[in-house]
């Protein structure tokens, strides 16, 4: 995950359509993790293992919900758990205005 460890107050809805804005970050895959540039801010940042798995599925719009089901069949953990850590992930990426949701 991309978070900086504090706690994030999870806005997001599980069935809200999510999608990253490609006007915003750049990135690429390298050796099994997303190296990733914010261009507003000029920072890089990286993330592997869940985080690359729901970085990858947001290049197109996704739900919550949908994000859970990828980590919970990539990771095999329980759905509810899969579905607080992608709304955490995605709550962030909007936070950091790298993702958007989808009207």
């Amino acid at each position: 995950m991309i978070s900086s460890g504090a706690d994030l107050q999870v806005s997001v809805s599980r069935q809200q359509q999510y999608i990253l804005r490609s006007d915003a970050v750049s990135w690429r895959e390298v050796d099994g993790e997303i190296v990733a540039l914010d261009i507003a801010s000029g920072a890089y940042f990286s993330v592997n293992g869940a985080g690359r798995v729901l970085w990858k599925s947001l290049v197109d719009p996704v739900s919550v919900d949908d994000l859970a089901i990828a980590l919970s069949e990539s990771f095999s953990i329980p759905k509810e758990q899969a579905a607080s850590d992608a709304a955490a992930f995605v709550d962030d990426l909007l936070e950091r205005q790298l993702a958007e949701a989808l009207v």
